[in-house]
């Protein structure tokens, strides 16, 4: 039987800026604290059930390596224009370093050696479930440990060394960041394409470790100082995925040879596909899936995480070991939704495995025209919008923890052969006519290469006034001007402001609130008047073009007008529909301008169905949704101000000075908003000071409460009444602009969560950076009632701030 030998080393890595740090790691090869290469990073292995250990970046051992990470479609869907159908069962993952693989049946065997001067130690965690670790114990220096254990159930698993409590890693989080830390993936070799048998089928899988580096806490560990995280707190200031950052993390740097490993392991791709969440694995051939890639997500890290991707919402299965219901949700202890969901901002605390599926759709918001013309890849951001993970050394933007995925060019493959797809079911749409002539849209840019994050943080891609592509008759218009000016708040603060108005807004913040309803032709153009500007749809996917972000696409110094058409909603289909919560923000310098200000609250409505009239005086919250009234209609955006931000220039940091754009230290915290059928009529913030909700009865219908978190720190938000008492008043019906449906029937419809027998009904609810979420409010009887929302801190959990805002219910 093999074994795999690890060594404890340390020694200094090159940060995303050039500077040496000191990294203690989990190494194959003994080197030196002095060594310019040291090893610190395991490379990915396999142990196999016949008892082998094979050194490999792929898996399964002998499936097809997909070129350049990106799997090839079988065959071109006849009845979807410009996508195709996957292989199934065919590719291999390309896995990072730190990642250790393991079939179901294999001993794991390690043989560990500490070389360095003081005890360290090699933990798995929650292998037998949650509090459930294997580990060596504390190794002396110069001493050799062995550990062996069964392989445990297929998921994903974290291995560290947990410092001073062995019983609870999250304590002592210094051994982890320090950068002795890692994941271990277990499959089932009989089911390589699956989560595990019940879970998800997928094309590929990728896995993303997410990590956080303290300089200060290298640098006393460096002296040998035993680190306390009590005198000197964690304060990251590199952000990794992958062990990379910024512009090697792109795969944009001028080290080729790294640019095709992140490429292999990191940077999603595929060519478009139609799938049903209902099922992940609906053959469309023989051998062909409708299904998408897995995300892996992993948090070694310390900061609570905020993923979000642009251009697709992602499916979430499971987190921590445990799949989600896909009916039945419930609210969990710490106030999360528990259901399987679609999300475009991936939470992960801490720790966190959580496991999605990128389904690589086409983007749902491009128009025909453009979609049908496109030529080249399309890529968009995958950033984490707890913001000040997106620098490195307080600066350098975006220098932190981001990638991207790609849907790739159109493919030459061929239509199946004839009689290999099922026909059609009843419902189906007919295949859509072609609209332009595939291959005449302006090519994506393809971005430089870059010697350092300084030159690439420093030259983003900017136009004066781009013309749009394909412009259609828009059936709504807005413009949308930058301005800034100083703005009193309620509590005596006084700010510099940035944002955006329009025509008949007034210079309010949040921004103006843009409404549009399903199916609509939407044109926006953005005048920045200062500097360079761009508006980001966030939770929209349009085109790269009209996506709005600088270093896909460009910023403008001119103006720009972006289109886009909200898709529209099917009635029992979770598939289908963008009515919901969104908002609109400027993607330049992302951290430093959100905190400014320029963002604004953007909300689609469903058009009506046929099936599903509206009664008077109400709105459906989707197409097949429950009505609410609109008169009581409230959004609340949750907003924290740091006061030092609001000093800072335009380009504060992008030319690799440190800003401290990494340390977010909120003084002030608001609650934004008010009732949406009242047009604001003063400038200036707008507080939300009180609200209404609706009893049940006399046939009228629930207040709608619409949540945004629009600072980068999560929040708590709780229901009392006026003596504390939690009450269970607030319906969860959507998240992220999707409806929470029950999809465990495959292939019948998806329906509402609030027509099963498990509404998603609670008092409180967490939620991080950029989340939204609707509810219906639905208090037990008349009176008044207390909403509660905390500001905590993104490391320590801790309550910085709160606010109460008083419900009346009649």
């Amino acid at each position: 039987m093999s074994a795999l030998d690890i060594h404890i080393n340390d020694g200094y890595l090159p940060m995303v800026d050039g500077s040496l740090v000191y990294h203690r790691g989990y190494g194959e090869r003994h080197t030196a604290t002095t060594d310019p290469e040291p090893a610190l990073a395991l490379g990915p292995h396999v142990f196999t059930r016949d008892g082998g250990v094979v050194e490999t970046r792929h898996y399964p051992l002998d499936a097809e390596l997909p070129p350049l990470g990106r799997p090839e479609p079988a065959y071109k869907d006849p009845f979807n224009p410009g996508e195709y159908l996957v292989r199934r069962a065919f590719w291999a993952s390309f896995y990072p370093k730190r990642a250790l693989i393991a079939e179901t049946g294999s001993t794991i065997r390690l043989r560990v050696r500490n070389n360095l001067a003081q005890p360290q130690a090699l933990q798995f965690l929650d292998v037998d479930g949650p509090g459930t670790h294997v580990g060596t114990g504390s190794i002396a220096p110069g001493d050799d440990a062995e550990l062996e254990f069964e392989a445990p159930a297929p998921g994903t698993y974290v291995y560290c060394d947990p410092g001073r409590d062995e019983d609870d890693p999250t304590a002592d989080p210094v051994q982890r960041i320090l950068g002795l830390y890692g994941a271990l993936l277990v499959t089932d070799p009989d089911e390589p394409w699956r989560l595990q048998p019940e879970g998800p089928e997928f094309e590929r899988q990728w896995l993303w470790i997410l990590h956080n580096v303290d300089p200060e806490w290298a640098r006393q560990a460096s002296r040998g100082v035993e680190v306390d995280p009590d005198k000197t707190p964690a304060f990251p200031r590199y952000f990794t995925l992958n062990g990379r950052a910024g512009f090697q993390s792109l795969g944009i740097s001028t080290d080729e040879a790294l640019n095709e490993e992140r490429e292999e392991d990191s940077l999603m791709s595929g060519s478009a596909r139609s799938i049903d969440v209902r099922n992940f694995s609906q053959r469309a051939t023989d051998d062909t899936v409708r299904t998408g890639q897995l995300m892996r997500f992993v948090n070694a890290g310390v900061v609570h995480h905020q993923l979000h991707f642009h251009g697709n919402h992602i499916w979430t299965v499971r987190r921590n070991g445990t799949f989600f219901p896909r009916s039945g949700g419930f609210v969990d202890d710490e106030n999360h939704v528990v259901l399987q969901q679609w999300e475009d901002v991936v939470e992960v605390h801490p720790l966190d495995r959580k496991d999605s599926v990128l389904p690589v759709r086409r983007p749902p918001e491009a128009t025909d025209q453009i979609w049908d013309a496109r030529s080249g890849d399309w890529h968009y951001p995958m950033h984490c919008h707890a913001e000040p993970s997106q620098v490195a050394r307080g600066g350098m933007y975006p220098g932190g923890l981001v990638g991207h995925w790609t849907v790739a060019e159109p493919a030459d493959v061929p239509v199946p052969p004839e009689g290999a797809l099922p026909p059609p079911g009843p419902n189906a749409e007919p295949p859509r006519a072609l609209t332009a002539k595939p291959g005449t849209a302006i090519k994506p840019p393809d971005h430089k290469r870059y010697r350092t994050q300084v030159d690439f943080s420093s030259d983003q891609i900017h136009e004066g006034s781009p013309k749009t592509e394909f412009p259609l008759k828009a059936d709504r218009k807005e413009e949308f001007d930058f301005f800034s000016r100083k703005m009193k708040f309620d509590d005596g603060g006084r700010f510099e402001m940035w944002t955006f108005e329009t025509e008949n807004s007034g210079r309010i913040f949040p921004a103006p609130l843009l409404r549009l309803t399903e199916g609509q032709l939407f044109q926006g153009t953005v005048k920045p008047s200062k500097k360079v500007h761009t508006i980001h749809w966030h939770g929209i996917e349009p085109d790269p073009r009209n996506d709005g972000v600088g270093h896909t696409s460009f910023e403008v110094s001119g103006h720009y007008t972006y289109q886009w058409r909200p898709e529209r909603g099917r009635p029992g289909n979770p598939n289908f529909g963008s009515s919901g919560t969104y908002f609109y923000h400027c993607h330049v310098n992302t951290p430093l301008h959100v905190q400014m200000g320029m963002f604004g609250p953007l909300i689609i409505d469903p058009y009506v169905h046929p099936d599903y009239p509206v009664s008077p005086g109400a709105r459906r919250a989707f197409v097949d949704g429950p009505e609410y009234d609109i008169a009581t209609e409230t959004l609340l955006v949750a907003y924290a101000v740091d006061p030092r931000w609001h000093e800072m220039n335009h380009a504060e940091g992008l030319s690799g000075e440190d800003a401290r754009l990494d340390k977010f230290d909120p003084k002030h915290f608001y609650l934004l908003g008010g009732e949406l059928a009242k047009r604001p009529r003063k400038e200036g913030p707008l507080i939300l000071s009180s609200m209404r909700a609706n009893v049940a009865g006399n046939g009228r219908k629930p207040t709608l409460l619409r949540l945004l978190n629009g600072e980068f720190f999560p929040v708590n938000a709780y229901f009392t009444d006026m003596a504390g008492n939690p009450v269970r008043m607030a319906e969860l019906i959507s998240h992220d602009g999707r409806a929470f449906r029950d999809t465990s029937d495959p292939v019948g419809p998806a329906l509402p969560v609030g027509e099963t027998d498990g509404p998603l009904t609670a008092s409180a609810l967490n939620f991080g950076a950029a989340e939204r979420y609707d509810m219906l409010l639905r208090p037990p009887v008349p009176g008044k009632y207390k909403l509660t929302v905390e500001l905590t801190h993104w490391i320590t959990t801790a309550v910085l701030a709160k606010r109460e805002i008083i419900v009346t219910a009649s």
